[in-house]
């Protein structure tokens, strides 16, 4: 039998190598056999075998038992086998989380329209968990659908609704706190926006489950790329990735991806292309495309570098999703900051305006996007046209990143 360490089996599978050793300790990879103090791995091993001995207890409730009661995001907040994403959301006991975990599935699939259709009910319901959870994946699926109003509505509601939650903190429970200050958070800094409410999300992240930690140091990350501390925003989001002891897929996809806008931004072109890899290989499974379509211009070109040539219609409906998702938070974000961006450049342009914002020349650009030199500063011109600008030290007006 051909074997291979627990290193090359993470890489070959786009798993944590932790995870590897976890699945060998508990005997969940057949054949895998102890050397010392590591494991050897079937060469063949796939993920479809672990699904399949996972099968006979697909549908019993402990497949989600260690989602908390009520838990808010319950899909972002599950350690689901990657690939079984649909058969894990009909594991869930409670029909109103297995409801919101399938509105939390359509939106990460790029189904913005049905994501709204499944969270409508609970927009107002009494139960903080469900409600929160409702009105965040409203929120940013109503940027896809190109109903602003319907995401400020929900936007002020998740702030109102904190706002009254920190007046009566003596009697609110913590998990609750977290929660909302979680849904706040996420609403505020992917907006690029400052705090509506004044609330540290850090105070209450010991009260968040597992998976919602993982996604807050996410959020945290994404902060601190946009104060360029990248370096700083690089070390917790590797962190978070490093110290989960289970697969998180989504959190997961979302650590990956805000890992690659900072080593774009550090110009380690080759290790950025690696955490891709890993992003897709958890969430191709599942479908779960719309985070790669939210942050197109942040990983800076490297969506046209990983799936234009080699998987394109991948790429035509990430492309779909980045320019629908944009619009809406373009407008959204410049009718509560009063600040203009780049709304009329096309994807490329925008990618090249990025990297020539981040002290990229014409021929580096060329290089790393396979065009010409001549066509890079064709299309610089054509950017500078389009927004109005005279010159690069303009440009980073419109960038916000």
């Amino acid at each position: 039998m051909n074997e291979e360490s627990t290193q090359q089996a993470a890489e070959r599978l786009g798993v944590p190598i932790h995870t590897i050793r976890k699945w060998a300790k508990e005997g969940r990879i057949p054949g895998a056999v102890r050397r010392g103090r590591s494991w050897l791995i079937p060469a063949n091993f796939e993920l479809s075998a672990l699904r399949e001995a996972q099968s006979g207890q697909a549908r019993k409730p402990s497949m989600a038992a260690s989602l908390p009661e009520r838990a808010a995001m319950p899909l972002m907040n599950s350690a689901y086998p990657v690939g079984s994403c649909r058969e894990f959301i009909e594991t869930i006991p409670d029909q109103a989380l297995r409801t919101i975990a399938w509105g939390e599935y359509f939106y990460f699939n790029g189904q913005a329209e049905l994501a709204a259709q499944t969270m409508a009910p609970y927009l107002d319901s009494g139960d903080p968990a469900l409600r929160y959870s409702a009105n965040l994946v409203w929120f940013f699926a109503s940027f896809s659908r190109g109903r602003i109003q319907e995401a400020m509505r929900a936007f002020e509601r998740m702030q109102k609704d904190l706002q009254s939650d920190l007046k009566e903190e003596a009697e609110a429970r913590p998990a609750q706190l977290a929660i909302g200050a979680f849904a706040v958070t996420a609403s505020s800094v992917l907006l690029h926006l400052p705090m509506a409410v004044d609330v540290d999300l850090k105070r209450y992240f010991p009260c968040l489950p597992e998976g919602l930690k993982l996604w807050a140091c996410y959020l945290m990350a994404h902060g601190m790329y946009l104060e360029k501390n990248y370096q700083g925003s690089l070390a917790v989001a590797e962190l978070a990735l490093a110290m989960t002891e289970q697969v998180y897929p989504i959190a997961a996809i979302y650590l990956h991806l805000v890992t690659v806008m900072n080593l774009m931004s550090l110009r380690r072109v080759n290790d950025a292309r690696q955490h891709m890899e890993q992003a897709w290989a958890l969430a191709q499974p599942d479908g779960l495309i719309e985070p790669f379509g939210e942050h197109h211009g942040l990983i800076q070109g490297m969506i046209e570098r990983f799936f234009q040539k080699d998987d394109p219609a991948a790429y035509e409906r990430i492309i779909a999703i980045t320019y629908a998702f944009s619009a809406g938070w373009r407008k959204i974000h410049r009718m509560v900051s009063r600040q203009e961006v780049a709304d009329n450049l096309t994807t490329t342009e925008f990618t090249i305006a990025m990297l020539y914002n981040r002290g990229w020349t014409a021929k580096e650009i060329a290089v790393y996007m396979n065009l010409s030199p001549r066509t890079i500063t064709n299309t610089i011109q054509v950017i500078y046209q389009k927004l109005g600008i005279s010159g690069k030290k303009e440009l980073g007006l419109y960038m916000l990143a």
